[in-house]
């Protein structure tokens, strides 16, 4: 429980000590974000469910991924989703050297801009870690980086139930809220995906997604 509220107050703070958030959701709103993807398994059934509910979010795609299933950076798209910048292969970038460093964000902008024909405006670091010289080289390429926001710690695999409670508890407009798609077992964030949403609706926000190109 300790651990759960130290790692809670360090994403709260972390983008006002660390980073600016380059952009907001709108007035009244949150908006959702899926990282780690895109996954051929996950990506289209998270799709599928934001089309339901007729949402739009913003996916943090691997470059490794995009390179390997540019169709689903496609499908992202042509949803009407945004896609954003999440590293080649989600490194820590703040042990990178500068070569290492341009090769996890220049690659991945290259390998979605072949997808989609336009490169992604944000990047959100790994691990939500960007020291001051990550931040400079993100910004010299014309990016704006993206803290972690409200983490809906769906890695854990806590139960769905568990999952939904924390979110729908703590939630509250102006809000991004950070959710995987991809790189691990992630049917908890599917399964609990309908009853976030439906839960934030009950409390009068709507959603509105951020970064787009």
């Amino acid at each position: 429980m300790l651990k759960r509220i130290l790692i809670s107050l360090l994403i709260f703070t972390f983008p006002l000590t660390v980073f600016a958030v380059q952009t907001l959701p709108d007035k009244g709103t949150v908006t959702l974000t899926f990282d780690d993807g895109p996954s051929p398994k996950y990506t289209p059934q998270i799709l599928a469910i934001l089309k339901k509910y007729n949402i739009k979010a913003t996916f943090f795609v691997v470059g490794a991924s995009a390179k390997k299933y540019p169709e689903l950076v496609r499908e992202i798209i042509a949803e009407g989703h945004a896609v954003g910048n999440h590293s080649w292969s989600h490194p820590m970038l703040t042990r990178l050297s500068n070569t290492q460093l341009q090769h996890e964000v220049v690659d991945t902008q290259n390998a979605v801009e072949k997808a989609i024909g336009k490169k992604p405006v944000c990047l959100r670091p790994p691990y939500g870690m960007a020291n001051p010289h990550v931040k400079d080289y993100i910004r010299s390429q014309g990016i704006a980086p993206v803290a972690m926001g409200f983490n809906s710690f769906d890695y854990e695999r806590r139960g769905t139930e568990k999952m939904v409670d924390w979110v729908l508890k703590n939630v509250h407009a102006g809000q991004v809220i950070l959710m995987h798609d991809g790189y691990d077992k992630r049917e908890q964030t599917v399964e609990a995906l309908p009853r976030i949403i439906e839960g934030i609706q009950k409390k009068g926000l709507g959603f509105s997604a951020i970064c787009y190109s």
